[in-house]
């Protein structure tokens, strides 16, 4: 699959922002009644609120270029669970990463998309859910005042899907490296830094799948 300059910066971005804001909730503390909250503490809070508003700006661009791009992986793959024909695709693509499993392998990414593309799909709307409900309890909260209404709602889902997040970025993060070391050069292929109109690099020790199953 081969993507667009736009497409390999934006996602870079994107990364780069859930990184920068699951690494900054570490050091922040929420400014509650009551709550002693040190000056580091205050500072990453204030950089999470801002970094917030730069990474829902950023997500809304990606999904934006998302509808009108002509080049790279379609809605429907991304977002396979409204056609029958893509959940049956979408199964297919699971028994045969099982079986390459089966065998200390993976098959080769540009015939086995359609997992992959729908694991996409899935920490994009995470991405872009976490990054609006920051963005309404940003504006509809008082730092130092407690959390009610639309902005204790809000900040209920985003807590709780930037703890899935941390999952979801350990199995894509780990998914990624383990084709690299496979050969099959995902990183490269996402990299800004890729020349236009290559696709994915692979060593010729890479392995591969056919119809008729794996091979090496």
């Amino acid at each position: 699959m081969r993507h667009s300059l736009v497409t390999r910066m934006l996602h870079l971005l994107v990364a780069a922002a859930i990184v920068v804001q699951l690494a900054d909730s570490q050091l922040m503390r929420v400014p509650r009644p009551g709550r002693l909250v040190t000056g580091s503490e205050a500072a990453a809070f204030g950089l999470h609120e801002y970094a917030g508003l730069a990474s829902m700006t950023i997500i809304a661009l990606f999904w934006l270029w998302m509808l009108i791009r002509r080049q790279g992986t379609s809605l429907g793959l991304l977002f396979p669970w409204f056609s029958r024909e893509r959940l049956v695709g979408l199964r297919e693509d699971v028994a045969l990463h099982v079986r390459c499993a089966a065998r200390l392998a993976l098959p080769e990414p540009e015939h086995s998309i359609a997992l992959s593309s729908a694991v996409q799909g899935v920490g994009l709307v995470l991405a872009l859910v976490i990054a609006a409900t920051g963005t309404i309890g940003y504006f509809d909260w008082t730092p130092g005042t407690s959390m009610t209404g639309l902005a204790g709602a809000a900040f209920e889902v985003h807590g709780t899907l930037a703890n899935v997040m941390w999952g979801y970025l350990v199995v894509h993060v780990g998914a990624a490296l383990l084709h690299e070391l496979l050969g099959h050069r995902m990183l490269y292929q996402m990299s800004p830094a890729r020349r236009a109109g290559t696709g994915i690099g692979r060593s010729p020790q890479a392995r591969t799948v056919d119809a008729g199953g794996l091979r090496e």
